[in-house]
């Protein structure tokens, strides 16, 4: 273990973030695959629903610095076009 204070308020800060940004990952993970699921049965409004919670999860992200804008961007647009393309 260090020996200074410093650094070891800092590994526990370290800590706390990676387990945080981890919960949060996980769940856009989640609310993704969920999304996924309800645009495979088909139900439009359910799907187009799905996608606001996945956006406004995943935008979350993004403004906590949890994930890069690029990728944001990248994780609703492959969902968003799924949910376009059932509409056709």
């Amino acid at each position: 273990m260090r020996k200074h204070t410093s650094p070891v308020k800092a590994a526990k800060q370290a800590l706390k973030r990676k387990e945080r940004n981890t919960g949060y990952k996980s769940a856009v993970a989640t609310e993704t695959k969920k999304a996924l699921a309800t645009i495979a049965t088909g139900d439009k409004a359910a799907a187009q629903k799905a996608l606001r919670d996945v956006q406004s999860l995943i935008d979350g992200a993004k403004t906590k610095n949890i994930m890069h804008h690029r990728t944001v961007a990248r994780k609703v647009s492959r969902v968003a076009a799924k949910v376009a393309k059932m509409a056709k």
